[in-house]
């Protein structure tokens, strides 16, 4: 329950702050990004949020999910294909995104934190967030295809 606090806290204090209303779809789609556990697509977002607002349209959650993007509440993540799914983990962190099955990974890893912005990407503007996206072929994939994929890095 504390956990479900502290997200109903940090969404109020933010829609406050942008004179925006707490309504129970704001309220619903956010918790079901931040308790989901993984990094559901819209359509997903929608199925959970289904359960508490029966009548809500995907349109609805559409919107909302990128609302709350533009709030910094939750960071759209690139997934295969042409799918978006959504982190609600917005401490730094990176993810392997399986090009299977289009699972998203968080990990942290300090030696990627510790990695220095390259003057290059200074020139183009102001930096203030980077992650490492990994992409590769996730171990349930491979346990099934029953090894590595060929043409995979080492190291």
């Amino acid at each position: 329950m504390k956990n479900r606090d502290r997200a109903l806290a940090k969404l109020k204090e933010t829609l406050e702050t942008n004179c925006l209303r707490m309504t129970q779809q704001r309220i619903e789609v956010y918790l079901a990004v931040a308790a989901s556990g993984c990094h559901p697509c819209v359509s997903e977002v929608h199925e959970m949020v289904r359960e508490t607002l029966p009548t809500v349209s995907l349109d609805t959650v559409y919107r909302t999910l990128w609302k709350l993007s533009e709030l910094g509440l939750i960071a759209p993540v690139s997934s295969s294909g042409d799918r978006v799914r959504f982190d609600a983990y917005m401490r730094r962190h990176h993810h392997f995104v399986c090009a299977r099955c289009g699972a998203v990974y968080d990990f942290d890893s300090p030696s990627l934190d510790e990695i220095r912005i390259p003057e290059e990407a200074w020139s183009l503007g102001y930096v203030w967030n980077s992650h490492m996206e990994l992409r590769g072929i996730c171990l349930g994939c491979c346990d099934e295809s029953g090894g590595t994929e060929e043409g995979h890095a080492d190291g």
